[in-house]
Protein backbone atom coordinates (compact mmCIF):
# COMPACT_ATOMS: atom_id res chain seq x y z
CA UNK A 1 0.00 0.00 0.00
CA UNK A 2 1.30 3.48 -0.46
CA UNK A 3 2.51 5.58 1.70
CA UNK A 4 1.18 9.37 2.24
CA UNK A 5 4.81 10.78 1.43
CA UNK A 6 4.52 8.68 -1.47
CA UNK A 7 1.60 9.67 -2.99
CA UNK A 8 1.82 13.72 -2.45
CA UNK A 9 5.05 13.23 -4.00
CA UNK A 10 3.65 11.83 -6.85
CA UNK A 11 1.22 14.86 -6.56
CA UNK A 12 4.41 17.97 -5.84
CA UNK A 13 5.66 16.51 -8.91
CA UNK A 14 3.19 17.28 -11.54
CA UNK A 15 2.97 21.04 -10.10
CA UNK A 16 6.63 21.16 -9.37
CA UNK A 17 7.23 20.73 -12.99
CA UNK A 18 5.39 23.01 -14.36
CA UNK A 19 1.69 22.21 -14.04
CA UNK A 20 -0.71 20.77 -16.34
CA UNK A 21 -2.93 22.06 -18.45
CA UNK A 22 -6.22 20.67 -19.00
CA UNK A 23 -6.78 20.78 -23.36
CA UNK A 24 -4.99 21.10 -26.01
CA UNK A 25 -6.11 24.34 -27.01
CA UNK A 26 -5.50 25.63 -23.82
CA UNK A 27 -3.63 28.04 -21.82
CA UNK A 28 -0.18 27.56 -22.93
CA UNK A 29 2.03 29.64 -20.51
CA UNK A 30 1.77 26.62 -18.12
CA UNK A 31 3.60 24.25 -20.28
CA UNK A 32 7.01 24.50 -19.47
CA UNK A 33 8.17 20.72 -21.30
CA UNK A 34 7.61 18.15 -23.69
CA UNK A 35 4.31 16.88 -24.07
CA UNK A 36 5.63 13.19 -23.62
CA UNK A 37 4.40 13.57 -19.55
CA UNK A 38 1.78 14.16 -17.55
CA UNK A 39 1.37 17.59 -19.55
CA UNK A 40 0.02 15.35 -23.00
CA UNK A 41 -3.01 16.56 -24.54
CA UNK A 42 -3.03 14.57 -27.71
CA UNK A 43 -5.54 13.71 -30.81
CA UNK A 44 -8.80 15.67 -31.59
CA UNK A 45 -10.29 13.75 -28.33
CA UNK A 46 -8.08 15.72 -26.30
CA UNK A 47 -7.08 13.47 -23.96
CA UNK A 48 -4.80 14.56 -21.14
CA UNK A 49 -2.40 12.34 -19.51
CA UNK A 50 -4.98 12.49 -16.29
CA UNK A 51 -8.02 11.27 -18.30
CA UNK A 52 -5.89 8.29 -20.23
CA UNK A 53 -4.49 7.07 -16.33
CA UNK A 54 -8.07 7.52 -15.17
CA UNK A 55 -9.74 5.98 -18.70
CA UNK A 56 -12.36 8.96 -18.75
CA UNK A 57 -12.75 11.80 -21.14
CA UNK A 58 -13.68 14.36 -20.91
CA UNK A 59 -13.88 13.96 -16.75
CA UNK A 60 -13.50 16.43 -13.44
CA UNK A 61 -9.24 16.67 -13.82
CA UNK A 62 -9.48 18.13 -10.09
CA UNK A 63 -10.68 14.31 -9.25
CA UNK A 64 -8.62 12.63 -11.78
CA UNK A 65 -5.30 14.51 -10.77
CA UNK A 66 -5.89 13.27 -7.42
CA UNK A 67 -6.44 10.02 -9.02
CA UNK A 68 -3.88 9.56 -10.63
CA UNK A 69 -1.22 11.04 -7.72
CA UNK A 70 -2.99 8.20 -5.81
CA UNK A 71 -2.29 5.31 -8.53
CA UNK A 72 1.17 6.92 -8.79
CA UNK A 73 1.98 6.42 -5.20
CA UNK A 74 0.71 2.56 -4.82
CA UNK A 75 3.21 2.06 -7.84
CA UNK A 76 0.88 1.69 -10.20
CA UNK A 77 -1.40 -0.63 -8.65
CA UNK A 78 -5.07 -0.16 -9.65
CA UNK A 79 -6.35 -2.25 -6.55
CA UNK A 80 -3.92 -0.90 -3.85
CA UNK A 81 -5.24 2.26 -5.41
CA UNK A 82 -9.14 1.59 -5.22
CA UNK A 83 -8.86 0.21 -1.59
CA UNK A 84 -6.99 3.62 -0.68
CA UNK A 85 -9.65 5.41 -2.10
CA UNK A 86 -12.75 3.12 -0.21
CA UNK A 87 -13.21 1.66 -3.90
CA UNK A 88 -14.13 4.87 -6.14
CA UNK A 89 -10.69 4.85 -8.29
CA UNK A 90 -10.80 6.45 -10.36
CA UNK A 91 -11.82 9.40 -9.03
CA UNK A 92 -13.89 11.45 -11.30
CA UNK A 93 -16.32 13.61 -10.05
CA UNK A 94 -15.65 15.42 -7.18
CA UNK A 95 -19.04 14.50 -5.12
CA UNK A 96 -17.99 10.91 -5.25
CA UNK A 97 -15.34 10.27 -2.89
CA UNK A 98 -17.32 11.98 0.08
CA UNK A 99 -20.05 9.93 -0.88
CA UNK A 100 -18.07 6.60 -0.77
CA UNK A 101 -15.88 7.14 2.31
CA UNK A 102 -17.31 5.89 5.25
CA UNK A 103 -18.51 8.47 8.55
CA UNK A 104 -15.51 7.94 10.20
CA UNK A 105 -13.40 8.85 7.52
CA UNK A 106 -15.47 12.12 6.57
CA UNK A 107 -14.80 15.07 8.55
CA UNK A 108 -16.74 18.89 8.41
CA UNK A 109 -14.68 21.83 7.48
CA UNK A 110 -14.67 24.09 10.06
CA UNK A 111 -17.15 26.77 8.36
CA UNK A 112 -19.84 23.75 8.38
CA UNK A 113 -19.46 22.66 11.77
CA UNK A 114 -19.80 26.68 13.10
CA UNK A 115 -21.82 28.08 10.46
CA UNK A 116 -23.97 26.09 8.18
CA UNK A 117 -24.91 22.96 11.56
CA UNK A 118 -23.11 20.52 11.31
CA UNK A 119 -22.95 17.87 13.60
CA UNK A 120 -19.46 16.61 15.00
CA UNK A 121 -16.04 17.79 16.39
CA UNK A 122 -13.62 20.17 14.79
CA UNK A 123 -11.02 18.35 13.08
CA UNK A 124 -7.28 19.14 12.10
CA UNK A 125 -6.48 18.23 8.50
CA UNK A 126 -3.41 16.07 7.95
CA UNK A 127 -1.52 15.52 4.73
CA UNK A 128 -2.81 13.15 2.50
CA UNK A 129 -6.17 14.16 3.30
CA UNK A 130 -8.05 14.64 0.00
CA UNK A 131 -9.88 18.59 0.36
CA UNK A 132 -13.42 19.13 -0.81
CA UNK A 133 -14.89 22.06 -1.40
CA UNK A 134 -18.21 23.68 -2.84
CA UNK A 135 -18.94 27.00 -4.11
CA UNK A 136 -22.85 26.83 -1.93
CA UNK A 137 -21.92 24.87 1.22
CA UNK A 138 -23.92 21.71 -0.07
CA UNK A 139 -23.13 20.95 -3.84
CA UNK A 140 -19.45 19.40 -3.83
CA UNK A 141 -17.54 21.21 -6.85
CA UNK A 142 -13.46 20.70 -6.32
CA UNK A 143 -11.13 18.94 -4.67
CA UNK A 144 -7.51 18.76 -4.24
CA UNK A 145 -4.78 16.98 -1.52
CA UNK A 146 -3.98 18.78 1.58
CA UNK A 147 -0.22 18.59 2.09
CA UNK A 148 0.44 20.60 5.33
CA UNK A 149 -2.05 22.61 7.68
CA UNK A 150 -1.15 24.71 11.07
CA UNK A 151 -3.20 26.32 13.49
CA UNK A 152 -4.94 28.83 10.69
CA UNK A 153 -4.27 27.68 7.48
CA UNK A 154 -4.37 24.76 5.16
CA UNK A 155 -2.12 24.07 2.68
CA UNK A 156 -2.90 21.91 -0.65
CA UNK A 157 -2.02 20.81 -4.06
CA UNK A 158 -4.88 21.36 -6.59
CA UNK A 159 -5.70 20.71 -10.47
CA UNK A 160 -7.66 22.88 -12.54
CA UNK A 161 -7.42 25.63 -10.50
CA UNK A 162 -6.83 28.86 -12.84
CA UNK A 163 -6.61 26.10 -15.25
CA UNK A 164 -3.35 24.76 -13.92
CA UNK A 165 -2.06 22.48 -11.07
CA UNK A 166 -0.59 24.81 -8.26
CA UNK A 167 -0.71 24.84 -4.40
CA UNK A 168 -3.21 26.95 -2.59
CA UNK A 169 -3.86 27.81 1.02
CA UNK A 170 -7.04 28.69 2.89
CA UNK A 171 -8.08 30.08 6.26
CA UNK A 172 -9.80 26.50 8.14
CA UNK A 173 -12.62 28.74 8.44
CA UNK A 174 -13.14 29.30 5.33
CA UNK A 175 -16.53 28.63 3.43
CA UNK A 176 -14.95 26.86 0.87
CA UNK A 177 -14.15 24.25 2.32
CA UNK A 178 -16.79 21.63 2.66
CA UNK A 179 -14.86 18.79 4.30
CA UNK A 180 -12.00 16.21 4.12
CA UNK A 181 -12.07 12.98 3.45
CA UNK A 182 -8.78 10.76 5.04
CA UNK A 183 -7.88 8.10 2.57
CA UNK A 184 -6.88 4.65 3.66
CA UNK A 185 -2.85 5.16 3.26
CA UNK A 186 -0.38 3.23 4.75
CA UNK A 187 1.01 5.90 7.53
CA UNK A 188 4.47 5.96 6.10
CA UNK A 189 6.72 4.14 8.61
CA UNK A 190 8.03 1.82 6.12
CA UNK A 191 7.92 4.25 3.34
CA UNK A 192 9.75 6.87 6.01
CA UNK A 193 12.39 4.55 6.57
CA UNK A 194 13.16 3.75 2.99
CA UNK A 195 13.61 7.51 2.82
CA UNK A 196 15.66 8.19 5.47
CA UNK A 197 17.73 5.55 4.52
CA UNK A 198 18.24 6.84 1.27
CA UNK A 199 19.51 10.20 3.14
CA UNK A 200 21.35 8.44 5.11
CA UNK A 201 22.77 6.68 2.03
CA UNK A 202 22.61 3.23 3.47
CA UNK A 203 20.67 0.22 1.70
CA UNK A 204 16.98 1.10 1.56
CA UNK A 205 15.40 -1.69 2.64
CA UNK A 206 12.62 -0.32 4.65
CA UNK A 207 14.10 -2.20 7.70
CA UNK A 208 15.28 -0.05 10.70
CA UNK A 209 18.52 -2.53 12.22
CA UNK A 210 21.66 -1.71 13.69
CA UNK A 211 22.87 -0.34 10.15
CA UNK A 212 20.67 2.42 9.89
CA UNK A 213 20.46 3.19 13.45
CA UNK A 214 24.43 3.64 13.57
CA UNK A 215 24.36 5.78 10.43
CA UNK A 216 21.29 7.62 11.95
CA UNK A 217 23.54 8.54 15.09
CA UNK A 218 26.71 9.56 12.89
CA UNK A 219 24.83 11.82 11.13
CA UNK A 220 23.55 13.35 14.42
CA UNK A 221 27.47 13.48 15.86
CA UNK A 222 28.52 14.85 12.25
CA UNK A 223 25.83 17.61 12.38
CA UNK A 224 26.76 18.06 16.31
CA UNK A 225 30.60 18.76 15.03
CA UNK A 226 29.71 20.56 12.55
CA UNK A 227 27.13 22.71 13.86
CA UNK A 228 28.35 23.55 17.30
CA UNK A 229 32.31 22.70 16.70
CA UNK A 230 31.85 19.96 19.36
CA UNK A 231 34.69 17.30 18.21
CA UNK A 232 32.86 14.10 18.91
CA UNK A 233 33.99 10.88 17.24
CA UNK A 234 31.97 10.16 14.72
CA UNK A 235 31.45 6.74 15.33
CA UNK A 236 27.95 5.56 15.59
CA UNK A 237 28.27 5.32 19.59
CA UNK A 238 26.10 6.63 21.99
CA UNK A 239 28.20 7.49 25.08
CA UNK A 240 28.26 10.82 27.54
CA UNK A 241 30.26 13.04 25.21
CA UNK A 242 27.19 12.63 22.51
CA UNK A 243 25.03 13.08 25.36
CA UNK A 244 26.34 16.51 26.55
CA UNK A 245 26.79 17.58 22.98
CA UNK A 246 23.40 17.23 21.82
CA UNK A 247 20.60 20.03 21.69
CA UNK A 248 17.34 20.19 22.05
CA UNK A 249 15.25 20.03 18.88
CA UNK A 250 12.04 21.72 19.17
CA UNK A 251 8.77 22.97 16.96
CA UNK A 252 9.98 25.68 14.28
CA UNK A 253 13.45 24.32 14.06
CA UNK A 254 14.65 23.54 10.46
CA UNK A 255 18.00 21.35 9.97
CA UNK A 256 19.46 18.29 9.60
CA UNK A 257 19.18 16.92 12.82
CA UNK A 258 15.67 17.50 12.74
CA UNK A 259 15.85 14.82 9.02
CA UNK A 260 18.00 12.36 11.93
CA UNK A 261 15.03 13.03 14.35
CA UNK A 262 12.44 12.58 11.93
CA UNK A 263 13.84 9.21 10.69
CA UNK A 264 14.34 7.77 14.32
CA UNK A 265 11.06 8.42 14.91
CA UNK A 266 10.02 6.12 11.62
CA UNK A 267 11.91 3.64 12.93
CA UNK A 268 10.46 3.44 16.24
CA UNK A 269 6.75 3.06 14.20
CA UNK A 270 5.40 6.19 14.66
CA UNK A 271 4.48 8.51 12.22
CA UNK A 272 5.83 12.47 11.75
CA UNK A 273 4.30 12.71 8.31
CA UNK A 274 6.74 14.44 6.46
CA UNK A 275 10.32 13.90 6.11
CA UNK A 276 11.33 17.34 5.53
CA UNK A 277 13.84 18.64 8.10
CA UNK A 278 11.33 20.64 9.55
CA UNK A 279 9.59 20.58 13.22
CA UNK A 280 6.27 21.24 12.34
CA UNK A 281 3.25 20.10 13.96
CA UNK A 282 3.31 16.51 13.34
CA UNK A 283 6.60 15.91 13.91
CA UNK A 284 5.44 17.49 17.33
CA UNK A 285 2.69 14.96 17.78
CA UNK A 286 5.37 12.11 17.11
CA UNK A 287 7.31 13.13 19.80
CA UNK A 288 5.18 13.37 22.19
CA UNK A 289 3.90 9.97 21.15
CA UNK A 290 7.19 8.16 21.90
CA UNK A 291 8.05 10.50 25.04
CA UNK A 292 4.68 9.17 26.90
CA UNK A 293 5.67 5.17 25.38
CA UNK A 294 9.01 5.61 26.75
CA UNK A 295 7.52 6.78 30.22
CA UNK A 296 8.80 10.83 29.64
CA UNK A 297 6.85 13.49 30.22
CA UNK A 298 5.38 14.52 26.88
CA UNK A 299 6.72 17.68 26.17
CA UNK A 300 7.06 17.42 22.28
CA UNK A 301 10.60 18.67 22.83
CA UNK A 302 13.79 15.98 21.71
CA UNK A 303 15.55 16.75 24.73
CA UNK A 304 19.03 15.39 25.27
CA UNK A 305 17.13 12.67 27.74
CA UNK A 306 14.74 11.92 24.86
CA UNK A 307 17.52 11.34 22.32
CA UNK A 308 19.19 8.75 24.57
CA UNK A 309 16.11 6.91 25.38
CA UNK A 310 15.62 6.83 21.38
CA UNK A 311 19.08 4.80 21.84
CA UNK A 312 18.20 2.62 24.12
CA UNK A 313 20.34 4.43 26.73
CA UNK A 314 19.88 6.85 29.74
CA UNK A 315 21.75 9.27 31.40
CA UNK A 316 25.40 9.10 31.61
CA UNK A 317 26.95 8.15 35.25
CA UNK A 318 28.32 11.91 35.73
CA UNK A 319 31.19 12.71 36.86
CA UNK A 320 32.26 14.80 40.56
CA UNK A 321 32.35 18.65 39.01
CA UNK A 322 34.24 21.12 40.98
CA UNK A 323 36.02 24.70 40.56
CA UNK A 324 38.08 24.46 37.84
CA UNK A 325 36.79 21.86 35.85
CA UNK A 326 36.08 22.21 32.28
CA UNK A 327 33.94 20.91 29.22
CA UNK A 328 30.96 19.43 27.74
CA UNK A 329 30.09 18.03 31.22
CA UNK A 330 30.50 21.39 33.05
CA UNK A 331 28.66 23.29 30.04
CA UNK A 332 25.60 20.46 30.65
CA UNK A 333 25.65 21.62 34.77
CA UNK A 334 25.68 24.92 33.58
CA UNK A 335 22.31 24.65 31.37
CA UNK A 336 20.68 22.63 34.07
CA UNK A 337 21.44 24.93 36.71
CA UNK A 338 19.71 27.68 34.52
CA UNK A 339 17.13 25.84 33.76
CA UNK A 340 16.53 25.22 37.97
CA UNK A 341 15.86 29.57 37.92
CA UNK A 342 20.05 29.99 38.38
CA UNK A 343 20.51 31.47 35.31
CA UNK A 344 24.60 30.91 34.32
CA UNK A 345 26.35 31.32 30.37
CA UNK A 346 27.21 28.07 29.47
CA UNK A 347 30.81 28.38 28.46
CA UNK A 348 32.11 25.08 30.07
CA UNK A 349 34.03 26.71 32.61
CA UNK A 350 33.54 25.70 35.91
CA UNK A 351 34.21 29.73 37.73
CA UNK A 352 33.23 31.51 40.65
CA UNK A 353 29.67 32.08 39.24
CA UNK A 354 28.95 28.53 38.61
CA UNK A 355 30.46 27.90 42.06
CA UNK A 356 27.99 30.48 43.32
CA UNK A 357 24.88 28.91 41.38
CA UNK A 358 25.55 25.70 42.78
CA UNK A 359 25.64 26.80 46.50
CA UNK A 360 22.47 28.41 45.75
CA UNK A 361 21.04 25.46 44.47
CA UNK A 362 22.10 23.00 47.19
CA UNK A 363 20.72 25.53 49.85
CA UNK A 364 17.81 25.61 48.25
CA UNK A 365 17.07 22.00 47.86
CA UNK A 366 18.65 21.33 51.49
CA UNK A 367 21.56 19.62 50.20
CA UNK A 368 25.04 20.12 51.88
CA UNK A 369 25.96 23.35 50.79
CA UNK A 370 29.95 22.83 49.59
CA UNK A 371 29.81 24.02 45.92
CA UNK A 372 30.57 20.49 44.96
CA UNK A 373 28.52 18.68 42.49
CA UNK A 374 28.61 15.03 43.54
CA UNK A 375 25.83 12.44 43.24
CA UNK A 376 22.95 13.99 45.94
CA UNK A 377 23.33 17.37 43.23
CA UNK A 378 23.08 15.92 40.03
CA UNK A 379 19.72 13.95 41.36
CA UNK A 380 18.14 17.17 42.39
CA UNK A 381 18.58 18.76 39.00
CA UNK A 382 17.90 16.11 37.13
Amino acid sequence: MATTTDVLEAFAYYIDHGGYIEKKDGDSRYLTRAIENFHKNDGDGNWTYMGTVCGINPGAWCAMMVSTAVLEGCGSDTAAARKAMYGVWPYTVCSQLWDAAPASARHWGRWQLLYNGRSGSEYAPRPGDVIVFSDNGSVRTHTGMVYAADSAYVYTYEGNSGNMARKRSYSLGSSYIYGYVTLKLDPGESGGVAKFQRWLGVTADGVFGPVTKKAALKAHQKYLNDTYGTSLAVDGVWGPATYYATRSLRQGDDSDDVYVWQGLLYGAGLDPRMFDGEFGSYTLAATEEFQTAAGLHPTGVADRYTWARMFGAGRPVHNVLRRGDTGAEVRYLQELLTNAGFPLAADGVFGAGTEAAVLAFQREKGLEADGVVGTGTWEALE
